[in-house]
């Protein structure tokens, strides 16, 4: 194995190592020799030794030189753009994923800058050609023009513009797809776009000194703000990077930066004998390296004296916060002094460390080789200190009682912390806690529960069994003869006749592609066996722990169409009693979606628990670097107000305990956000327990004609806007257009302040769920075609329906059916559509409409579909720009069918988004969409208006949404600020309530707020900063 081949495999292991020189590799110490061997020798024997090739086709190779200019190093020349960045204000700012930010900042500068300049000076050791490279964000459809240029003696030897929105580069994760540099990079998930770029005209230099300049240049498309992460200069002229094959590095080139860390250690050595200090990190957190390390430092000490310094800097990934545990043997306590020169004149960390506790590390931030504010801390300190600001500083609301009904799990460390915080869960009886507060994951099968429940030393304090995490749910073998008999006697049981199957009952077989017809029925019959074996695991779970277990598997939001569940899942599956508790997450910092979004998810799960009135089990992930304080505090209290019974942070800390998420230590505002929402909710739950929400007048269909069927519809990539720019995207893409418009939809009627509830077809059918409603949207090329003449009655008796997003016009064998046009007093609909896939915050602010709509000398944007609609017996009430109609409204009895020939959802939301990249955590262009364009809003909200509504609860800003919850006790009112102001003064409710309330009291203020009762109305008028509670008792 030759130098570069071990240095390529350290990587590839876990391992980071290098010299102190910042500016070159040079060969490894024979003690780093020695460490990597013997890890090599250990990998061979596991057969699972993969060498990276020297890049020049396996011949040998010298070790290349690395020259790396961080963006947080740059001196910034003048005002005109340029800035140090911290990565919590740049375009990616996470604990998982694809983008990461060496030292946690960069150099950015607006969108609008040109010719700002930023310099350093660097030390070329040896003369040659030297490719260069930059290291920056590159979110999708976007340029991030700037140039970099290198100035030697007074001359400049090299300059190019990177950033070109064609210009081909790297990107996150191109070792796992064996990718070369492409211009432009499609994600289904939305974003994880680090990118490094490099032309092939390398730069040849002189030994010595040289200035690399960072300018800004004026971009002629569309362009956002640059984010440079560094500019790295290697003599490896090749298209590779450490850890691009075999796959080791999530982001381009981390590796190379961090093998320059400059950051010295030194330790005093307490004991009576001569000792070296053991350095061990358990676990890592940079994707897909999760592995830990231990060293012990080369560096000895006598009894009493303090050892050489040490350049610990390229052992560590300060891509994020990096605990180190410390072990000296024989010593209780170490010493330890961290500095930024290797004669410790710069110290940025003096600590007494805890030697052999794994619970206690050392936390390096990721930001100490640049941030004088910046501390080097133990994990027991930075607890200490929260401890100190809970008991001193910061709200405990409900007198410091933590809640009795709502369970929050999490693990958090130390325990006294994890207790002052609030948590009632898996804690030892030294700490209040629920009574049944056991939570295990992950379990199936009914070996798998009986083993659990043989070793468990208290079965009936078990709370919660996990069956997976973000799973599918499986499939049955349609080749199986039992289940082709068992689908038979199906069809016969749930009276499938052959009209409906247009063949002999006796003659239909499972299959998923076949006959349409068939292939829906054997989707369903496929879905309720698999639910019979969720419930029968189900059931034995609580046959063995007792009735107080719920079984749950975690639904991710991540797959298209966001945060938008399949229906026979998160529906269905609870009908049948598949499980018992709903379960998903909200990570909605991770994904292009409106923040909001969180309201249509826990509608979702409503809708899925209604049937047997089951618990809802919310991931709130408190995460940073990634989540903002500001919408913890949102999601925390709105998902409580929304339904959900069980909070779960999954891991709050300590950094080091887990891989890809957690809270570093140097986010305390997300502790204090923790605690507060964690002890505001204990004061509220006061309404839960016996509390029901107040019924909503409007719904939604989630159409599972149309979940069904749009999630079998594909498209080229070519044929799509957005999918043709990017080189890797698949050759065929799934349409979510009209899934996504039932989203925006259920937003749009949140902004008119009516409750929404979500409702299936079969809800229609089996449980006559229209006579709930007096408005009723359905959005989708595809309707249930059993519900269409019970909309038709539920209509002639006063109901208003609004249909959009494709009208219906297939049934759910994918068959032409006229039947809802009737509905709607339409002859003919000609529909054209020239998207697939719209994702709120990625395509929506960006896609060109498809034309305008015309409605009361007003005019709309529309997008993704038009419609362009025959009216027999409607009268038409918006057109296109040709003048053909676009909109119509139709009498029908004492109501009224209403049909929108566009995805007006997706229409209205456009018009409220800014032009900019989506942003994945941090703080950067974190945003509410609240400016909509008036036409669209009383265009998509005319159900609403027409049907004349009683609203039950309103604010005086329309984007504040109110949940309530009536009880015995009195009415409990959670309000969520979906504004961009982060406070909201004199803020009114509005509330219909049956009884006068003993008063009103803000749980956020500690204190009563403004209420007057006239005419079975509460007003309500309070100051509202994110989120809060309004108690109103009887």
């Amino acid at each position: 194995m030759n130098q570069l081949q071990r240095y390529l495999f350290i990587a590839a292991i876990g391992i980071t190592l290098a010299p102190a020189c910042s500016t070159a590799v040079v060969p490894l110490s024979e003690a780093d020799v020695a460490r990597v061997e013997a890890v090599e020798d250990e990998v061979r024997a596991e057969g699972r030794l993969m060498l990276a090739s020297a890049t020049t086709g396996g011949r040998p190779t010298a070790l290349p030189t690395l020259i790396v200019a961080e963006g947080e190093k740059f001196n910034v020349r003048d005002s005109r753009g340029w800035k140090l960045t911290p990565q919590d204000e740049s375009w990616a700012s996470h604990s998982y994923g694809g983008m990461w930010s060496t030292h946690g900042a960069l150099i950015g500068a607006p969108a609008n800058s040109s010719r700002s300049v930023a310099t350093q000076t660097v030390d070329v050791p040896a003369a040659g050609l030297y490719r260069v490279w930059s290291k920056y964000q590159s979110m999708p459809y976007f340029a991030y023009d700037h140039k970099v240029e290198i100035i030697q003696n007074g001359k400049k030897v090299y300059s190019h513009v990177y950033g070109k929105i064609d210009a081909p580069r790297f990107y996150s994760f191109a070792g796992a797809y064996k990718s070369q540099p492409i211009a432009q990079c499609w994600w289904p998930w939305g974003v994880d776009h680090d990118a490094a770029e490099a032309p092939n005209q390398a730069a040849q230099l002189e030994a010595g000194p040289a200035e690399i300049r960072l300018v800004t240049v004026a971009s002629k498309g569309r362009s956002a703000d640059r984010m440079v992460d560094f500019i790295l200069l290697t003599s490896n002229l090749t298209n590779d990077y450490i850890g691009y094959q075999p796959y080791r590095a999530g982001s381009p080139f981390t590796y190379e930066a961090l093998s320059v860390t400059q950051l010295y250690m030194r330790f005093k050595n307490n004991t009576a004998e001569t000792a070296t200090l053991n350095v061990h990190k358990r676990i890592g957190h940079y994707q897909p390296i999760y592995s830990g390390w231990s060293i012990d430092l080369p560096e000895t000490a006598e009894p009493g004296q303090w050892s050489n310094w040490y350049n610990i800097g390229p052992h560590l990934n300060l891509l994020h916060d990096e605990p180190l545990h410390l072990t000296l043997q024989g010593a209780a306590e170490i010493p330890v002094q961290f500095a930024l020169d290797p004669d410790g004149q710069q110290i940025v960390g003096d600590v007494i460390a805890e030697s052999g506790n794994h619970q206690n590390g050392v936390v390096i931030p990721m930001t100490i080789t640049w941030n004088r504010n910046a501390e080097i801390k133990t994990s027991f300190q930075h607890a200490k200190e929260i401890v100190h600001s809970i008991r001193n500083d910061w709200r405990t609301a409900n007198n410091g009682q933590k809640p009795q009904h709502l369970a929050y799990f999490g693990h958090a460390g130390p325990p006294e912390l994890k207790d002052a915080l609030g948590y009632n869960t898996l804690l030892s009886d030294d700490y209040d806690h629920l009574p049944v507060h056991g939570y295990h994951t992950h379990r199936r099968t009914k070996e798998g529960l009986k083993d659990l429940y043989d070793n468990s030393p208290n079965p009936s304090a078990h709370r919660v069994i996990s069956f997976g995490d973000e799973i599918g749910l499986g499939s049955i073998d349609y080749n199986d003869p039992e289940m082709q008999s068992g689908f038979v006697a199906w069809l016969i049981d749930n009276g499938i006749t052959s009209a409906d199957l247009g063949m002999s009952v006796d003659d239909a077989t499972l299959t998923r592609d076949g006959d349409p017809r068939l292939a829906w029925y054997s989707n369903l019959f496929n879905e309720e066996t698999t639910f019979a074996q969720f419930a029968e695991e189900t059931r034995y779970a609580e046959e063995l722990f007792g009735p107080q277990v719920f079984t749950g598997a975690n639904y991710s939001p991540h797959h298209l169409a966001l945060c938008y569940g399949p229906v026979f899942q998160w529906v269905d599956l609870f009908k049948h009693r598949g499980m018992s508790m709903f379960w998903s997450e909200d990570y909605i910092f991770s994904i292009p979606e409106a923040p909001q979004i969180l309201s249509w998810m826990m509608a979702t799960a409503r809708s899925g628990v209604k049937y047997h009135d089951m618990p809802i089990h919310m991931y709130i992930m408190p995460h940073a670097p990634a989540q903002a304080p500001e919408y913890l505090r949102r999601n925390l209290v709105f998902a409580i107000g929304a339904g959900a019974d069980h909070i779960d942070s999954f891991l709050v800390g300590p950094m080091g305990t887990a891989t890809e998420n957690f809270v570093s230590w140097t986010y305390p505002q997300q502790f204090r956000v923790l605690h507060e929402s964690i002890f505001d909710s204990a004061e509220a739950e006061q309404f839960i327990p016996d509390g029901k929400m107040r019924p909503a007048k409007v719904a939604v269909v989630i159409s599972k004609a149309t979940d069904y069927n749009e999630s079998r519809v594909f498209i080229p990539g070519s044929e799509d806007p957005f999918g043709r720019q990017c080189d890797n995207t698949p050759e065929q893409l799934n349409q979510i257009i009209c899934r996504k418009d039932q989203q925006m939809l259920y937003l749009a009627l949140r902004h008119a302040q009516v409750g929404v509830d979500l409702i299936t077809e079969d809800d229609i059918v089996d449980l006559d769920a229209l006579e709930n409603y007096e408005a009723v949207y359905f959005a989708g090329e595809w309707i249930d075609h059993r519900i269409v003449p019970l909309l038709d009655q539920w209509v002639q008796r006063g109901g208003v329906l609004y249909a959009t997003a494709g009208l219906g016009r297939f049934n759910e064998y994918n068959e032409t059916d006229p039947a809802l046009f009737t509905l709607l007093g339409l002859r003919d609909v000609q529909t054209e559509k020239n998207i697939a896939i719209i994702r709120t915050l990625l395509e929506l602010p960006l896609v060109d409409p498809i034309d305008t709509i015309h409605m009361d000398g007003k005019t709309i944007p529309a997008v993704g579909m038009r419609q362009r609609l025959t009216p027999d017996t409607a009268r038409v009430i918006a057109r296109w720009s040709d003048g053909s109609p676009a909109a119509t409204e139709r009498r029908h009895g004492r109501g009224r069918a209403i049909a929108v020939g566009t995805l007006i959802g997706n229409s209205y939301m456009k018009s409220a988004l800014r032009p900019v990249p989506f942003a994945r955590g941090g703080n950067k262009e974190l945003y509410n969409p609240t400016d909509f364009n008036l036409a669209a809003t009383k265009l998509a909200q005319l159900g609403v208006t027409r049907a004349n509504i009683d609203k039950q609860v309103v604010c005086s800003n329309p984007h504040v949404e109110a949940n309530v919850i009536d009880s015995p006790r009195g009415t409990l009112i959670t309000l969520t600020n979906w504004t961009n102001d982060p406070r909201i003064d004199g803020l009114t409710i509005k509330i219909k309530l049956p009884f006068k309330p003993q008063y009103a009291r803000s749980v956020e203020q500690q204190g009563n707020v403004s209420i007057q009762y006239r005419n079975a109305v509460a007003t309500i008028t309070t100051d509202l900063t994110e989120a809060d509670y309004i108690l109103l008792p009887k």
